[in-house]
């Protein structure tokens, strides 16, 4: 049995991240967060906006992170693969844009004429807190 999964995280534009060791990963799920370890069952699941977070030693507590703006995430043979819209490392954020951003969501967000209008201004939101927060924990 592997003490290890990889993970590796992909857009439509690049590839974002490979990272070969990561004892436990933490994913934004469309329903909530959850965690990967090592020889987790085959799974497929839905991403929401936030942090995708990845512990390489957890005794150094040695961890890295990341933003998705959503996407899927599969898990198969201690290898998950996210397959996500947009992807940014924390240096990657502009914390002052990702402040403007929230600002902007929050002011929209009464504006919403359709369910689904105000999911997506959920979804802004939620992605520009989850860049300031992976900013500051940077």
């Amino acid at each position: 049995m592997a003490e290890t999964v990889k993970l590796e995280v992909v857009t439509p534009a690049r590839a974002v991240l490979d990272v070969a060791t990561a004892e436990v990963v933490q994913l934004p799920g469309r329903d909530g967060m959850f965690g990967v370890l090592p020889a987790h069952a085959p799974l497929m699941a839905t991403l929401g906006p936030g942090i995708v977070e990845y512990m390489i030693d957890p005794d150094k507590d040695v961890r890295g992170r990341m933003v998705v703006a959503g996407g899927f995430a599969i898990v198969r043979d201690d290898v998950v693969t996210v397959l996500a819209e947009t992807a940014e490392l924390p240096e990657e954020i502009d914390a002052h844009a990702a402040q403007a951003q929230l600002a902007d969501a929050k002011a929209a967000l009464g504006t919403a004429v359709s369910p689904d209008e105000e999911q997506a201004l959920h979804d802004r939101v939620a992605l520009a807190e989850a860049r300031i927060e992976a900013v500051a924990r940077a």
